[in-house]
């Protein structure tokens, strides 16, 4: 009754308790690799084994979602993370970095499934409702980043370590494990295609095509800003600039209320602006930001330059997940899971593959460079993303006269 009633509760609670889960370890990174002895780099390889997670994971997400549903299966990766996130935080596994490897694999394997499903869910919610769900529960995951950040503040000036706080918050999220697993439903694919074969078919993960790879084009450099501040802007504000746990916390809850506000008003944006105007305006407003966020200390901005700068940054990166997946439920030639399958995979790899791989580059020369590292893509989206997305709208038109086409001959080889 209360999920017909409020449609966002399901999705918007999915989505919170893992960016609460997600964010309370990253949070605190810097504190969990000085007490296991690993070095910037060493950590970097080890949040690369949560990439090599994610893409075992995502050929098996439409499979196991036409199987099981996207419900049951986002309660499953939920409770495989309540497992993972304590077991990296604490080493348990391996001494070093390889325990930590280890752990974060399991998670992004999970994470990877969880991405499409509870996408789904935000998307099969929206169908049936006929409410603009998806991005106001992406701005719950917002909410989640930004809870979990001042906790994790609070948590860590209270000397309570990053393990004891992530079991407590998997105890928290037992409720909603237990209540999704027990959930039927949201089995069926999302916009098959004419002529295509049974649900079966339909679980086989397909290769990114040219509308897929515009959607990287348009979104990576998005994904990549969104993951250097999750995995080196404690570094940047603790290290670079020394700031204190709590001032530390703070400001990485301002890009947490940038990326909330964004997206609680992005399906207001998305009614009102065309596609290529929201995108170039996003690109916009994270430069600025970046700017802000890296000139800011240096021309005695202080506190209140790095305030906007992050503001801005979570601001401008908050619409991308959402503006992609509006995009790819126009991809008409495809089940829509297939192509959020595709898209999740290299927009995750985006987010979690290149800022691991950037600290080499954070212990030799300073974590402020991460967080210019896409700023030249970001400044081509600004200019060219009217062509991208006509290109992409060219190659789906493309694509569905050459299947029309070829339907048309095996329909006349037959008479």
């Amino acid at each position: 009754m209360i999920l017909a009633r409020f449609p966002l509760t399901l999705p918007a609670a999915i989505f919170f308790t893992n960016a609460l889960l997600y964010v309370t370890l990253f949070s605190r990174l810097p504190e969990v690799t000085a007490a296991q002895g690993m070095s910037a780099a060493v950590l970097g390889f080890a949040l690369l084994a949560q990439t090599c997670g994610a893409l075992l994971g995502f050929p098996f997400a439409a499979r196991a979602i036409n199987r099981f549903g996207a419900r049951r299966v986002a309660g499953a990766t939920l409770f495989l993370s309540t497992l993972c996130l304590p077991a990296a935080a604490s080493g348990i596994l391996a001494p070093g970095g390889w325990g930590m490897a280890i752990a974060l694999c399991g998670y992004g394997f999970a994470m990877a499934i969880m991405e499409v499903a509870k996408n789904l869910v935000a998307a099969r919610v929206e169908e049936r409702s006929g409410k603009n769900v998806i991005s106001k529960s992406h701005g719950f995951w917002s909410a989640g980043l930004f809870v979990g950040a001042l906790l994790g503040g609070r948590a860590a000036s209270a000397n309570l370590s990053a393990t004891q706080e992530l079991i407590f918050l998997g105890l928290v999220a037992c409720p909603l494990v237990v209540f999704l697993l027990l959930r039927a439903g949201d089995r069926e694919p999302m916009g098959p295609v004419e002529g295509a074969g049974p649900t079966g078919r339909f679980a086989k993960f397909r290769r990114p095509d040219a509308f897929v790879m515009g959607l990287l084009v348009l979104f990576a450099g998005f994904g990549v800003t969104e993951g250097v501040v999750y995995d080196w802007s404690m570094f940047y504000l603790k290290h670079d600039i020394d700031m204190d746990a709590i001032a530390a916390a703070r400001i990485y809850a301002c890009f947490t209320v940038g990326m909330f506000t964004a997206r609680m008003i992005g399906d207001t944006l998305r009614k009102h602006f065309a596609t290529r105007v929201l995108i170039r305006g996003m690109a916009g407003v994270t430069l600025i930001g970046i700017t802000f966020a890296t000139l800011g200390p240096r021309f005695d901005l202080g506190f209140a330059g790095l305030l906007v700068g992050f503001t801005l940054i979570g601001a401008g990166v908050a619409l991308a997940a959402p503006v992609a997946i509006s995009l790819a439920m126009r991809h008409t030639t495809r089940p829509v899971a297939q192509t959020m399958a595709s898209y999740s995979l290299i927009s995750m790899l985006a987010l979690f593959a290149i800022p691991p791989l950037l600290g080499m580059i954070v212990e030799t020369h300073g974590a402020i460079w991460t967080i210019l590292f896409a700023s030249p893509l970001l400044l081509f989206v600004a200019i060219f993303a009217k062509q991208i997305v006509k290109r992409m709208e060219r190659a789906t038109e493309v694509h569905a006269h050459g299947s029309s086409g070829c339907r048309s001959v095996r329909a006349s080889n037959r008479s």
